[in-house]
């Protein structure tokens, strides 16, 4: 049998999935979500127009909040991760991305920010999450609890890599509790999904991604092949 733990043996063998660039169309429309998307966003390479396209996402008072909370560079990079995950969610939605209701307050159970979720206003309801290391923003949008974990490894080759993939995965199976779920014990009727995203070595970070799914036993939502 291969050995079952995420940070080694078999887990070290798996490919990490792809995550391609996020679409500044804002008529780019992704609907078929199955069941999960992964997109990268590098701020620094946005033109001035494309920086003011994207503003045009937020509504008048979550630019008034971010820049608020914080300003300068920091500042503008808030807007545009914000303005960013506002986009793919209206792509993902096939809804405007103004309209999407997103709920990313702490958990009312435990206090923790987990299974953030985006209403549409037809309605439908996806899960995501977003982390980020300087100019690379990594989102997560999906049909189940998701959660985005950031690992930075101390030093070069493979071995500080896998070093950091624990503290990756650990950060992503936390946002990735479903709310109500975070203080009943633990029982079979879910089970964890575990990947890493594959991220240009330039930006040295692993991000790794955790699903927490119904538990079937037929469930085919990323099986991995038989190993034998």
């Amino acid at each position: 049998m291969p050995a079952t733990n995420p940070d080694g043996g078999w887990g070290a063998q798996r490919t990490p999935l792809p995550a391609p660039p996020l679409g500044l169309d804002p008529a780019q429309r992704d609907g078929k979500l199955d069941p999960l998307a992964l997109r990268t966003f590098v701020v620094s390479t946005l033109s001035p127009q494309d920086r003011r396209a994207l503003r045009e996402r937020l509504t008048p008072e979550e630019r008034a909040r971010l820049a608020a909370e914080t300003v300068g560079p920091e500042g503008e990079r808030l807007l545009m991760v914000r303005a960013g995950l506002r986009l793919l969610l209206g792509q993902m939605m096939d809804a405007d991305p103004g309209a999407v209701v997103l709920d990313d307050g702490p958990c009312p159970h435990c206090g923790r920010p987990h299974d953030l979720t985006a209403s549409s206003p037809s309605g439908r309801r996806l899960h995501f999450a977003a982390v980020g290391r300087g100019d690379l923003i990594v989102y997560a949008i999906c049909r189940f609890p998701v959660g985005l974990g950031l690992g930075v490894p101390d030093g070069p080759g493979r071995p500080a890599w896998l070093r950091a993939r624990p503290p990756a995965r650990l950060a992503a199976q936390q946002q990735a509790v479903a709310r109500g779920r975070c203080s009943p014990p633990r029982d079979s009727s879910v089970e964890y999904i575990l990947r890493f995203v594959d991220t240009a070595p330039a930006y040295n970070c692993v991000v790794s991604v955790a699903l927490e799914v119904p538990y079937r036993p037929d469930n085919p939502v990323f099986r991995d092949p038989p190993t034998e």
